[in-house]
């Protein structure tokens, strides 16, 4: 995405309690804290409602107690996930962010307990809601580790996700399945939250109860959306050459949460064995866009939302 740096404004301000600094165009913010991370805590339309939810329980907070905490926002991790690895405690503060040509870059120290160095690239269109992140993992150890680059926004609440079925092709027409569905021990097909269209699958988030679901896909249209009734909040990635048979989690790229009070949704990288001093990157890209309420159907998710997302991988073509 070139974005020239002087139609972007760059700033340190204070939000939700913690330090951050704010890439802005006019049209729209991305604000990335200081104070832990590195994580994005707030992506939305100037004026306008964030793409992300902040836990109230940890809001502000950075209490160094060495423990991790769900901040709420865009995070870093990497795969398969496992504790306490993928668990290594993000507080801050973690180093100056930097911006130059455009892009505004975020790091943390190297993690103690796995040697592995997080980045974060952001760039924000001149104008618009486009938005570039790139995840870079750096294995600094001293032997190989084979990882996944994984990242994961814990949504705005009371919305849902949508992850896109594969095209229907007749049975006369085609034998070969279309890809893998994962799920997990605790998933509930059964539970109200779900729709299983023939066009989209959904999950809601619903209530403060626990009881978590969670599902994974290899999902080749490398789009999944979140929807609030006022705003849709559009992911788009590259998939993966080589498809699910290189990815984590029995050939996942997407996979979304819930457990009561907040949702994720997620994208992961190929696994990759990384030899010391070698990264691995993947790419989000993201848009924003007002909405009226959209019915959790196919036939008004095709009317209202596709065109949504033709739009936004229109511009991931011009910036990937």
């Amino acid at each position: 995405m070139d974005t020239p740096q002087d139609t972007l404004k760059f700033e340190s301000v204070k939000f939700e309690g913690w330090d951050c600094v704010r890439l802005s165009n006019g049209d729209a913010e991305v604000l990335v804290t200081t104070s832990v991370g590195p994580r994005i805590i707030r992506y939305g339309l100037t004026g306008g409602p964030n793409a992300f939810h902040i836990i109230p329980e940890t809001r502000g907070q950075n209490d160094g107690s060495g423990k991790w905490a769900p901040y709420g926002g865009h995070r870093l991790w990497h795969a398969p996930e496992v504790s306490p690895r993928s668990y290594h405690p993000d507080h801050g503060p973690y180093g100056t962010p930097t911006f130059d040509g455009g892009v505004l870059s975020v790091s943390s120290p190297v993690e103690s307990s796995t040697g592995i160095a997080k980045e974060m690239r952001l760039s924000l269109a001149a104008s618009g809601s486009a938005v570039k992140v790139e995840h870079r993992l750096t294995n600094r150890n001293v032997w190989p580790v084979t990882l996944s680059v994984w990242a994961l926004s814990i949504v705005a609440n009371g919305g849902r996700v949508i992850l896109p079925q594969e095209p229907f092709v007749s049975h006369d027409d085609e034998l070969v399945p279309a890809r893998p569905l994962i799920l997990w021990k605790f998933t509930d097909m059964a539970d109200p939250r779900w729709r299983w269209g023939r066009k989209y699958l959904s999950l809601a988030q619903a209530g403060e109860e626990g009881n978590p679901q969670k599902i994974g896909a290899y999902n080749a249209q490398g789009w999944a959306a979140h929807l609030t009734d006022e705003q849709a909040f559009i992911i788009s990635i590259l998939p993966a050459p080589g498809g699910p048979a290189v990815l984590p989690d029995m050939g996942s790229n997407f996979e979304t949460y819930t457990d009561g009070p907040f949702q994720e949704l997620e994208t992961l990288g190929p696994l990759t064995t990384l030899e010391p001093g070698e990264t691995a990157s993947h790419t989000e890209f993201w848009s924003l866009a007002k909405i009226d309420p959209i019915p959790d159907t196919d036939d008004a998710l095709d009317s209202s939302l596709l065109p949504l997302v033709s739009a936004a991988q229109a511009q991931q073509k011009n910036s990937a």
